[in-house]
């Protein structure tokens, strides 16, 4: 069979996978059924196909179990304590109800560029965006959107000194550091930062103007907190778990005593135990308010709500090693990799488009630049440490374009949390995480492509 076709194959599977999803199959028939396109256009055995499948999905299940766990646990508690509820009200005195979107993404890219996994941070901003989203009268429907705006765009891929795989795994390849070309993301995180926020103000707008508003009946019976007033902790004890988390997360993912450090035991334990030390202070601070039965009862509750986001995640990725697996697979990467166009434009285009068919960023960092081939074509042209650098930046900042497209897991595990769908939800993401990040790409490729490096 014909590389051609094997690569149409391949497209034609994520675009079954993407529109059955969007239209609310099950997440496991709907990979399932792209499967079977992929593998019929690949020529792959049938159980071979499901066995890659499947082995894929209790792989990342697996891995991905403990941070998806705890940071249940604590959005629950946070929300369940009145904690969430607390910070939405002192955010609203202080900046007024035109705040939302301003205080929910930047609160979200304070954890991400904390060092917070980008895949788990809507589970613990949430109850805030709610209690925000309630108070203001927002159609919830926008959430998954103003959350994406600082979970997966500029401080995921842009801000210099992130910690985010996107930022991180580029410097072992091209030798330079997480602050490379430190301009050039600034420029880039006002480009995204700038177009989301005021487009999400104007959908707000144009939803508000249609009638819509926070619809209590979208949520999940228990699934925030009605806590107000004086049954709210103070704003100090409301704001310390987010401060746990981010302050003992840094210092867990640096700590090494006598040779040994959390991450060499599992990559997510310094953030998970961070987790862990914020959860046993919101269970003392629940107990302390009288609301012992409440703090236990959310526990019991938030141990299970992970399953269903978890494994929407696991089939999308293990759907991803199907792909993987294929001649069209090999064939398409082999394409990417070998077009013959400028460095800076070769690499934002490579890393986009594998990004694009695995759904994952960090999976097309990772397959582009394991290419000796393709990193040796930019880095023959690009000589300079600066002119690295900026091929850095470009990197970091076009694997989060093509990568939101609705078969990625991590827009699914976004939409699950905040009990929303890609019908209700996913086109406010698509501007956002798509649209305005390839345009921040373009500019980063033009700039570089320029002269300007810094």
């Amino acid at each position: 069979m014909s590389n051609a076709l094997g690569i149409f194959g391949l497209i034609l599977g994520l675009a079954v996978l993407s529109v059955l999803i969007y239209k609310r199959v099950p997440a496991v028939l709907a990979a399932l059924t792209a499967t079977a396109v992929v593998a019929l256009f690949n020529l792959l055995e049938p159980w071979t196909a499901l066995t890659t499948l499947f082995n894929g999905i209790g792989s990342t299940f697996g891995t991905y179990f403990p941070v998806f766990f705890f940071a249940t646990v604590y959005g629950k508690l946070m929300s369940d304590t009145g904690c969430a509820n607390a910070i939405a009200d002192y955010f609203i005195k202080l900046f007024g109800e035109g705040s939302v979107i301003l205080v929910i993404s930047v609160t979200t890219a304070l954890l991400v560029y904390g060092g917070v996994t980008a895949m788990v941070v809507a589970f613990t901003v949430f109850p805030l965006g709610v209690s925000l989203c309630r108070r203001a009268n927002i159609s919830k429907k926008l959430l998954p959107a103003i959350i994406q705006l600082g979970q997966a765009t500029f401080a995921l891929t842009a801000l210099p000194g992130t910690p985010q795989l996107n930022n991180i795994i580029p410097t072992s390849y091209l030798g330079t550091t997480s602050t490379a070309a430190p301009v050039l993301g600034l420029i880039a995180t006002a480009i995204m930062f700038g177009l989301g926020y005021f487009y999400l103000k104007h959908e707000v707008r144009k939803s508000q103007e249609r009638g819509e508003g926070f619809d209590e009946a979208s949520l999940r019976p228990g699934s925030v907190s009605e806590l107000s007033g004086e049954e709210l902790p103070k704003p100090f004890l409301a704001f310390l778990p987010i401060l746990l988390l981010i302050v003992l997360y840094m210092l867990f993912e640096r700590l090494t005593l006598g040779g040994y450090s959390l991450k060499q035991f599992n990559s997510f334990a310094p953030v998970c135990t961070a987790m862990i030390v914020a959860i046993l202070y919101l269970l003392i601070l629940g107990t302390a308010s009288g609301r012992k039965d409440t703090v236990i009862a959310s526990v019991k509750r938030s141990s299970g709500e992970w399953i269903g986001p978890l494994l929407s995640f696991s089939i999308v990725v293990g759907f991803g090693r199907v792909i993987a697996s294929t001649d069209g697979y090999a064939a398409l990467v082999n394409a990417v990799t070998g077009m013959q166009m400028s460095p800076y434009l070769s690499a934002a285009l490579s890393v986009t488009l594998l990004a694009g068919v695995t759904g994952s960023a960090s999976g097309g960092i990772n397959i582009a630049l394991s290419s000796e081939q393709l990193v040796a074509s930019w880095t023959s042209k690009l000589s300079t440490p600066a002119q690295l650098g900026a091929l850095h930046r470009i990197i970091s900042v076009s694997s989060c374009g093509l990568d939101s497209l609705p078969h990625c897991g991590g827009i699914l595990a976004t939409l699950d949390v905040c009990q929303e769908s890609h019908a209700t939800s996913y086109k406010y993401i698509f501007v956002i995480t798509v649209i305005f990040t390839l345009v921040a790409a373009a500019v980063l490729v033009a700039l570089a492509s320029l002269g300007f490096t810094m």
